[in-house]
């Protein structure tokens, strides 16, 4: 009984479910996957689906959420893509800074260097320091320290301002002349 009536439901509105997917999915092939999904959901629960009065709206329900969920993980794709960007970025950079820093005529001991960063960085104001730490150290982001220090992320990105600005002179000899 619910073959021949599934089949009847599939031919009537398939149609129509493909036309509102295409309004909020453009990509031809992902739309008609996920009505085929909204029509394959129904027939694994057609036991639940076969007491449904109002196939239709059911159908069309079944499709915002399988849209929604589509969109939401692409959205989630294309962050994590950004973020991947952003730290590739970041690391290449630093790379070029540590290229550009590196004169063989001038070679600084790691140890010298390594203690010219613990003592400017024991240098900064209390909270500053520990602003510092906590997001270079413990790797944390500014609303993870803010919440941890109970400030606000203006604070947070304020003090890093301030522990940047003074690490950079206190380290100058180290830094390229482009960056003093």
């Amino acid at each position: 009984m619910f073959t021949a009536r599934f089949s009847e439901l599939y031919l009537n509105n398939y149609s129509r479910l493909l036309r509102i997917a295409r309004v909020y999915i453009p990509q031809q092939e992902e739309a008609e996957n996920l009505v085929h999904d909204v029509f394959v959901s129904m027939w694994e629960h057609r036991e639940e689906v076969m007491n449904i009065e109002h196939f239709e709206s059911y159908l069309a329900v079944s499709l915002k959420n399988r849209c929604l969920d589509y969109l939401k993980h692409l959205l989630h794709v294309a962050e994590y893509a950004d973020h991947i960007t952003e730290t590739l970025h970041e690391e290449l950079t630093n790379k070029i800074n540590s290229l550009n820093c590196y004169d063989a005529a001038t070679f600084y001991d790691n140890e010298i260097i390594n203690n010219a960063v613990k003592k400017a960085v024991e240098g900064l104001p209390p909270r500053c320091r520990q602003v510092f730490l906590l997001s270079r150290h413990d790797q944390l982001k500014n609303a993870e320290i803010a919440e941890r220090m109970g400030i606000s992320e203006n604070t947070v990105e304020a003090q890093m301002t301030i522990a940047l600005r003074k690490l950079r002179a206190a380290l100058s000899e180290f830094l390229p002349k482009s960056n003093r």
